[in-house]
C-alpha cells in the first residue's frame, strides 16, 4: 500500500463498464487533533456529485444534495441530513438503471457521527448496503449482448457487491476537515475465485475562507478488475443553503 503524508492508515456497482467508490483513507488523528474544526452553527447545503465512466466513453453522473445540521454533544458532533435533490444523468440506454438510482433507499450515510476534531467515526459515512433491483436493471441493460459479455459482465457485479460491500460507499474520514491531504492509496481487491483487482484512490480538500471546515472535497478512485480499468470521481461541496 502507498500513501503519502506518512499517515495510518444509486451507482454502487454496474455491469463490466462502471467501478466503484472505495473506501476513504485513514487520516493522521495528530493532525486533526492539531487543528481546530469548528462546525457551522446553521444548517448547511451538502452536494455529493459521483461521475462514473462506461466502457464507451459515456458516463454516469449522480448528483444529490441534503440539507445537513451539526448537532453538538459530549463526544462530538452528529451529522443529521435530509435529502433534498438528487439528479440523475445517464445514457438513454440506462434509463432503468437510473431510475434504480433515483429510488434508492441508501443513498445517504446519515446520521454521522463527528468527534470534536471533526473527523468521521465508528460506521459513519458509510451505506454499503447492496442496491436492490440493481442486478434486475443491469441484466435488462445486457439484453441482446453476446452471453460471454452478459456472463462477464454480471460476474463483475457480483463480485464487485460481495467483496467491495464494506468499501463501496464510505467516505472519507476527514471528509468534513480535511487538512492532512493531497493523499494517494493503493490496495489490492479481492474477488472470488481467481479473480483480482486494484483500487487506487487519490483524495483532495479545501478548506472554507474561516478554515474551519470543508469548502470542496474530490476522491477520483480508479478500479481494475481483471484487466478492465474503470474511473470514477466524486466532488463534494458543503456551503450555506440556497
Amino acid at each position: 500500500m502507498t500513501m503519502l503524508l506518512g499517515c495510518r492508515s444509486a451507482l454502487a456497482a454496474l455491469a463490466l463498464a462502471i467501478g466503484m467508490a472505495a473506501s476513504g483513507v485513514p487520516v493522521c488523528a495528530e493532525v486533526a487533533e492539531a487543528a481546530r474544526f469548528a462546525a457551522p452553527s446553521e444548517p448547511m447545503q451538502l452536494t455529493r456529485v459521483l461521475e462514473r465512466e462506461l466502457g464507451d466513453g459515456a458516463k454516469i453522473t449522480v448528483a444529490r444534495t441534503w440539507r445537513v445540521r451539526f448537532v453538538a454533544h459530549a463526544d462530538g458532533y452528529t451529522v443529521e441530513g435530509e435529502q433534498i435533490a438528487v439528479e440523475v444523468d445517464v445514457p438513454p440506454r440506462l434509463a432503468a438503471l437510473a431510475e434504480v438510482e433515483r429510488k434508492n433507499p441508501h443513498a445517504g450515510p446519515f446520521p454521522i457521527a463527528l468527534d470534536k476534531a471533526g473527523l468521521i467515526v465508528g460506521e459513519g459515512g458509510a451505506d454499503a448496503a447492496p442496491i436492490p433491483g440493481l442486478e434486475e436493471a443491469a441484466k435488462k441493460y445486457l439484453e441482446g449482448a453476446p452471453p460471454d459479455r452478459q456472463a462477464e459482465a454480471m460476474r463483475y457485479v457480483r463480485a464487485v457487491q460481495q467483496a467491495g460491500a464494506e468499501m463501496t460507499s464510505r467516505w472519507p474520514e476527514d471528509l468534513f476537515y480535511p487538512v492532512a491531504v493531497p493523499r494517494r492509496d493503493e490496495r489490492m481487491l479481492p474477488l472470488p475465485g481467481s479473480g483480482s483487482g486494484t483500487i487506487d484512490v487519490s483524495f483532495d480538500g479545501v478548506l472554507a475562507s474561516d478554515r474551519h471546515r470543508l469548502a470542496t472535497a474530490v476522491r477520483r478512485i480508479e478500479t481494475t478488475v481483471n484487466g478492465s480499468t474503470r474511473a470514477s470521481q466524486e466532488t463534494w461541496r458543503l456551503e450555506p443553503l440556497q
